[in-house]
């Protein structure tokens, strides 16, 4: 099924509270569960969370961003994250970590790392 939804390429592996996990790879799905099931309704990561995967939806912010917001306020939550790209590098990869989309992706990544204490 087609979805016109704005999609990740690479999956976001939530481990909930509950033990399960959930996979996200659609922004639509991601903001559903951050406005409706999220556990903790505060904190500046998930705020970031919410407005960056409303302004991917506006196609207003490219998606991957969105991605990483919504993996850092799970983080923020006490949800880890499994397969996260971050730690998938291949051995003797040059290639770099996390994309680079108008060098947003690392700043957005350097202030979540910030407002989360790591």
């Amino acid at each position: 099924m087609n979805s016109p939804y704005p999609r990740w390429t690479d999956p976001v592996r939530v481990h909930l509270q509950s033990g399960l996990t959930r996979e996200f790879s659609c922004i639509y799905d991601a903001l559903d569960f951050l406005e409706n099931e999220w556990p903790i309704r505060d904190g500046a990561l998930y705020e970031r969370a919410i407005r960056q995967c409303r302004e991917a939806l506006a196609r207003s912010l490219p998606a991957p961003i969105a991605r990483e917001a919504f993996a850092f306020a799970c983080l923020e939550a006490g949800m880890p994250v499994a397969g996260d790209r971050r730690n998938r590098q291949r051995p003797g990869s040059a290639r770099s970590p996390l994309p680079q989309i108008d060098g947003r992706i690392a700043a957005v990544t350097r202030m979540a790392h910030a407002l989360a204490g790591a």
